[in-house]
């Protein structure tokens, strides 16, 4: 257990860790790591640090609703995951010289089917938890509240069939009161799920709902050519995303999609556009497509 203490709040983590190895021998080597675990805080970012997703402000989805009140805040943290799983595998063909097939190969017949290494990555993660935020100033002037809720939903995110949209549909949008030109407020329309809390509440808990969980497969390649005793060529082709899978993430952190439900993009969900530049980025906001590269290696 790790436990946080500081002016402002507090948290602690519990995981179980897994692990299981096989040493790489006969060609063959294996990694696989799981991890359990559950992490609870009452602010999961430093209130000043922006690079941390800090620099709070009135309207950041991760604003305390009531900084008098740490523990209507108390909730799973932002980035708790509950599962974790991550499988590697490295793997030389028994193919070629000296090999179990084909081991008296030479010449042409060697160089092409001889000398292959297959490299895989798995990652699994369940989503990440997030609030529904009203949009409104429910409870005091200086922090927007969290979005009531007026029946029970499902806590992932839904995609709707035959409809065409970017990526998968939190629950339904919302519907705006046509008097006043904003959400319903709680008890006025039972039909709407989510809705302005009463003057003077906070809404919903904090993180109730999960958002999708998130998986890659990423592929490499490599084909040793021997030019002589002492040098080779390696040609390696790496494919990330291999299998072209979008990551839909949820609306507090993806490029497309607010958590607030009077914000036009609400209750929707989408993967970035481009290849995202870091590894980090693309489990934050998803990654748009498979990214293919080639390499040469000349070892001597």
């Amino acid at each position: 257990m790790i436990t946080y203490l500081d002016n402002s709040g507090d948290s602690n983590y519990h995981a179980a860790q897994f692990t299981l190895r096989r040493r790489f021998s006969s060609g063959l080597g294996l990694s696989m790591a799981y991890t359990f675990g559950k992490s609870i805080d009452n602010q999961s970012v430093d209130p000043v640090g922006a690079s941390s997703g800090g620099g709070l402000s009135t309207t950041n989805s991760r604003t305390p609703t009531d900084i008098r009140n740490f523990r209507e805040e108390r909730a799973r943290s932002d980035f708790d995951r509950t599962h974790v799983f991550t499988g590697a595998s490295v793997w030389e063909l028994p193919v070629g010289r000296g090999r179990r097939f084909l081991g008296s190969s030479h010449g042409i017949v060697n160089q092409v089917f001889g000398g292959w290494t297959i490299n895989t990555i798995y990652t699994f993660m369940t989503g990440e938890p997030f609030a529904v935020r009203s949009g409104s100033f429910t409870a005091n002037g200086s922090h927007e509240s969290r979005a009531g809720v007026q029946q029970p939903v499902q806590a992932q995110l839904q995609e709707l069939p035959g409809l065409p949209l970017p990526g998968p549909v939190l629950f339904k949008p919302v519907t705006n009161n046509p008097v006043t030109g904003n959400p319903f407020t709680c008890g006025v329309d039972l039909s709407q799920t989510f809705c302005l809390p009463v003057p003077g509440t906070n809404g919903a808990g904090r993180n109730i709902f999960v958002a999708p969980s998130y998986w890659n497969v990423d592929f490499g390649f490599i084909k040793t050519f021997s030019i002589t005793e002492r040098v080779t060529l390696q040609f390696r082709t790496e494919m990330f995303n291999a299998l072209n899978h979008a990551n839909f993430d949820n609306p507090r952190d993806a490029s497309t999609g607010s958590p607030s439900i009077r914000s036009p993009v609400f209750a929707s969900s989408c993967c970035a556009a481009v290849a995202p530049p870091s590894t980090q980025t693309i489990v934050q906001t998803g990654e748009a497509a498979r990214v293919i590269q080639f390499a040469l290696k000349l070892q001597f």
